[in-house]
């Protein structure tokens, strides 16, 4: 057995421990503690890092589209290969590719492919980042909140398609952004509830009573939090009333700067708490690669100095989870902790994978991620592998 032990001045569990030892075996984490507590085997490599350097889970997003010039609709091992080598690099050791609104057929047969993919994954250990399940942003959505996508293609629900959706993503769909107001969205719920789907409230233009019954049914995420909502108003609170008064539903955030203003941020921290949000990218092709043009499952996006849009309209970013935590710190003054703790526990207790995921303990993957005094990303490691 391969064995690495990491000395550090600091690692987060996401919990601080000074002093630190990180013991890996393989592709798992085998002890973790300070140096009195854990004791170095004597055939073990040692990876010293600096002063002001620090070690983090590796971080998880729920929400990507693409990186690297590529888009996870693209349907080709080579692109989504690429995506998840760009991520690793990035910092974001799993992720869940996301799926836009497009003609049925074409996501339908994006969904089989992703399946397939994630199903060849899982037997090849490799140093990327790691596709847990799809995520299925569309077509189930409000055609008043769609944002960028295309009306053309926003479908009215049933279990039937819905189920021809599943039946394609053979038991790796795992997350489905719905508004809850749609006529069929409570039955659509409960079969996703149901058979391990998450259904997250988003692109909607519920009411607060609608949002209600659909947390009655079980929903317990809501997709990026403000964007793409119906606006509160303090005699129309609506679904972002309901998000920020109840404990039970943990919010995604895109943490930019750009799609939430930071005061915003500020109230959703003082509403959530620490436990409550979950830090996404929302990430596109361009996660990665130089502004520019680019393809996402079927639109046009233009990148200009940091921003994504189509037709002037916000579309996804170029933000990783990495920044997105380095954000939270600077526009809330949060401890380093617990924005650490936003992208990556919370994201894994959200999804049920907080065993072997999110979190530096025994047992778990040795998903690592060494960042320096600015919070830049300096090394990876994905399930003992360094990334390149």
């Amino acid at each position: 057995m391969a064995q690495t032990a990491f000395l550090a001045p600091t690692i987060y569990t996401p919990r601080p421990i000074s002093n630190g030892v990180l013991l890996t075996e393989d592709d798992r984490i085998r002890a973790v503690g300070t140096r009195d507590e854990i004791e170095i085997p004597t055939n073990a490599r040692v990876v010293q890092l600096e002063d002001g350097f620090m070690i983090t889970p590796g971080f998880i997003d729920t929400h990507n589209h693409g990186a690297g010039g590529h888009d996870v609709m693209e349907t080709s091992r080579e692109s989504l290969d690429a995506v998840c080598r760009t991520l690793a690099r990035l910092g974001t050791t799993s992720y869940y590719p996301t799926t836009l609104t497009a003609p049925t057929l074409d996501i339908r047969r994006a969904v089989e492919f992703l399946a397939g993919y994630l199903e060849e994954a899982e037997k090849r250990p490799a140093a990327m980042s790691h596709p847990l399940g799809i995520h299925m942003e569309g077509p189930y959505i409000s055609v008043k909140r769609r944002g960028v996508h295309p009306a053309a293609h926003i479908v009215e629900p049933t279990l039937a398609a819905y189920r021809q959706f599943a039946e394609a993503a053979r038991g790796k769909l795992r997350i489905m952004t719905v508004a809850p107001e749609l006529k069929h969205a409570p039955d659509l719920i409960r079969e996703m509830i149901g058979t391990g789907v998450q259904p997250s409230m988003g692109h909607t233009d519920s009411t607060f009573e609608q949002a209600e019954q659909a947390v009655e049914l079980g929903v317990r995420q809501a997709t990026h939090m403000f964007n793409a909502m119906r606006p509160f108003t303090h005699r129309d609170p609506g679904v972002i009333g309901k998000v920020l008064n109840d404990p039970t539903i943990k919010a995604e955030l895109i943490a930019d700067g750009v799609h939430v203003d930071p005061q915003a941020i500020q109230l959703l921290y003082r509403c959530k708490g620490a436990d409550g949000i979950v830090l996404i990218s929302d990430g596109l092709s361009a996660v990665g690669a130089p502004e520019g043009t680019y393809r996402v499952g079927g639109l046009t996006i233009e990148v200009k100095d940091g921003v994504c849009r189509h037709n002037g309209t916000l579309a996804g970013s170029i933000l990783t989870i990495a920044r997105a935590v380095r954000n939270m710190r600077d526009f809330v003054g949060l401890p380093l902790e617990e924005a650490i703790q936003m992208g990556t526990l919370n994201t894994a207790q959200l999804m049920g994978i907080s065993e072997r995921k999110g979190c530096l303990k025994p047992g778990a993957d040795a998903d690592l991620v060494i960042l320096d005094q600015q919070l830049s990303v300096r090394q990876v490691y994905a399930r003992g592998l360094p990334v390149e």
